[in-house]
């Protein structure tokens, strides 16, 4: 079978969640089937070079400028859509496609559904890493700027109205967790077969091997720093979650790496009493072994949390919201701890940071799991199950 794969970002050197999980799935069809891709670069990047298949990789300016957000609301799009328009892709996509040989487009997120021709005549598919009304609703409730607040919710009206709009292009939606699923079926004009496709970790940290128990009470914080749930929560925990950390734990030190962390976040980081920040890393094992827990502080977002997949595959014991529990096949206090909200995840990180039997057991729970549900042969299930029933000949009348 041969595949159009669409996607906003190369997927050779995936870092952030949302491209280990493209990353995943690209890997896991190119197995079986023949596929071109699709997707954009920075304009001081090379093109992509892959060992099969047609690849198509055009540079793009993504800033989030007034003139970008006029020209989204003269072409009646968000703001993010208007950011990912690239006449040349497109133009280069239906080229790709004028053959006809193509049998299915998957469109790996909602940004690249312009980018797929309404002549396609094969089967849709579009992948949801989030519902993004949902996602933009919830940031709507984080913003305390009144003027700020409006624009958000006003912009999160936009996306839901854009959302709906393309659901319904495609014969299969996929999405990541029940909870999205419920969001966009709330929409209405969607596809009857809306299936969800978890999301996964890095493969290769499951493969690594067992942590030993770390001596220091070391907390870890890894993840994308300029997306804002995860800067909100990280704020809120460095203000108001560590003071109560260092009361139980004293010499509790938290490890705060990532990219784009904002310099407001940074300063904040550097002034707080035991935090350290480490910035972007390229050596992701180092801050696992140091670290003694892994702490999920995000708040708003949609869609479940790959952060925490790669920690719990790594063996590092995880402490999250109930909301960074949303959408995980996880069980609280087997597989890792839960707490309210960011603000009081310091209780169970300070029982993870001093009891040794409880640190195990979360260890290899955590990672019984995600060796069990999370590797792209099971949780890719679904997909398979669309692509199997493509290829069926259909019965003759």
């Amino acid at each position: 079978m041969r595949i159009l794969f669409l996607t906003p970002r190369r997927l050779d050197d995936p870092r952030s969640g949302g491209t280990i999980k493209s990353s995943a799935l690209l890997s896991y069809l190119e197995r079986e089937h023949e596929v071109d891709v699709a997707a954009f670069r920075a304009p001081d990047d090379e093109p992509w070079q892959r060992p099969y298949g047609e690849t198509i990789t055009v540079p793009i300016e993504r800033g989030r400028t007034g003139l970008n957000l006029a020209r989204s609301y003269a072409a009646g799009v968000p703001l993010s859509i208007q950011r990912n328009r690239s006449r040349e892709l497109r133009s280069r996509v239906e080229t790709l496609i004028a053959d006809d040989q193509h049998d299915v487009a998957f469109v790996d997120g909602w940004l690249m559904a312009q980018d797929l021709p309404e002549t396609f005549a094969g089967t849709r598919l579009l992948h949801e890493h989030n519902a993004e009304y949902v996602m933009w609703q919830r940031h709507t409730a984080l913003e305390t700027r009144r003027m700020r607040r409006a624009m958000v919710r006003f912009e999160a009206g936009r996306v839901r109205r854009y959302e709906r709009s393309i659901l319904g292009r495609f014969d299969t939606v996929f999405v990541v967790s029940q909870p999205d699923r419920r969001a966009l079926l709330e929409l209405g004009e969607v596809p009857d077969d809306v299936r969800i496709l978890p999301n996964v970790p890095d493969p290769a940290l499951a493969e690594r091997p067992t942590l030993d128990t770390p001596s220091d009470p070391i907390v870890l914080f890894f993840a994308t720093l300029s997306w804002p749930p995860n800067a909100e929560g990280l704020s809120r925990f460095i203000t108001d979650g560590m003071p109560p950390l260092l009361e139980r734990v004293p010499k509790a030190r938290l490890v705060v790496a990532g990219s784009g962390a904002s310099d407001a976040l940074i300063r904040l980081a550097h002034h707080a009493r035991g935090v350290e920040y480490a910035g972007p890393v390229e050596d992701d094992e180092r801050l696992y072994r140091r670290a003694r827990c892994f702490v999920d502080v995000a708040v708003g977002g949609s869609g479940s949390r790959v952060k925490v997949l790669n920690a719990l595959a790594r063996g590092l014991p995880v402490v999250t919201t109930a909301e960074g529990a949303e959408g995980l096949d996880v069980v609280a206090g087997e597989h890792l701890l839960v707490a309210d909200r960011p603000e009081t995840v310091a209780g169970p990180a300070a029982r993870l940071l001093t009891d040794d039997q409880l640190w195990r057991s979360l260890r290899d729970a955590g990672r019984a799991l995600i060796r069990a549900r999370y590797v792209p042969e099971v949780a890719f299930a679904e997909l398979a199950a669309v692509l199997e029933a493509r290829a069926e000949p259909s019965p003759r009348p």
